[in-house]
C-alpha cells in the first residue's frame, strides 16, 4: 500500500468538515438549500477552469460534453445531493455528526461496491476484517453523536 497516498487522501478528507462548514454557513444565508448549493457549485466550476487553465488543459469541447453516457452525470446530480444535505443537517445536527453518519453510509455503500465490483471498480471480497472495520464504525458514529 502506498503510505503517501493514503496520506494525501487524509488530508483531503479533512478539507470536508471545512467545505461543511462553509456549506452550512451558506445554506443558513440562502432562501433554499439547493440556491446554496448551486451558489457551492459556481465555486467548484471557477476552481475547475482555474485549475485547468494553471496546468494549460484544454476544456472539454461540447461535443465531448454531450457525447458522455447519460448515467455518467449522476455522478454530479449525487454530488448535489450530498451537498444539499450537508447545507441542511449540518446546522440542524452538527458537522460532527453529519460527518460520522455520511462516512458510515459511504463506506457501507463502498463495500457492497467493492464486494460485487459494481461500476467496472476493483472487486475486493468481503471479509471478517471488513465486516468488523464497519461495525467499529457504526459504534463510532454512535459515540460521536452521544451527548
Amino acid at each position: 500500500m502506498n503510505w503517501i497516498l493514503i496520506g494525501l487522501a487524509i488530508v483531503v478528507g479533512a478539507l470536508l468538515p471545512i467545505q461543511g462548514a462553509l456549506n452550512a454557513k451558506l445554506g443558513t444565508s440562502m432562501p433554499h438549500p439547493m440556491q446554496a448549493t448551486l451558489v457551492s457549485y459556481i465555486g467548484g466550476l471557477l476552481a475547475c477552469l482555474i485549475f485547468l487553465t494553471l496546468i494549460r488543459a484544454n476544456y472539454p469541447d461540447f461535443k465531448k460534453i454531450f457525447s458522455v453516457d447519460w448515467h455518467l452525470y449522476c455522478g454530479g446530480f449525487l454530488g448535489a445531493v450530498f451537498v444539499s444535505a450537508m447545507l441542511y443537517l449540518m446546522p440542524r445536527i452538527g458537522i460532527a455528526n453529519m460527518l460520522a453518519a455520511a462516512i458510515v453510509g459511504q463506506l457501507v455503500m463502498s463495500i457492497f461496491i467493492d464486494h460485487f465490483g459494481f461500476f467496472g471498480v476493483f472487486s475486493v471480497r468481503l471479509g471478517a476484517s471488513r465486516i468488523i472495520g464497519v461495525i467499529l464504525l457504526i459504534g463510532g458514529l454512535y459515540f460521536i453523536q452521544r451527548k
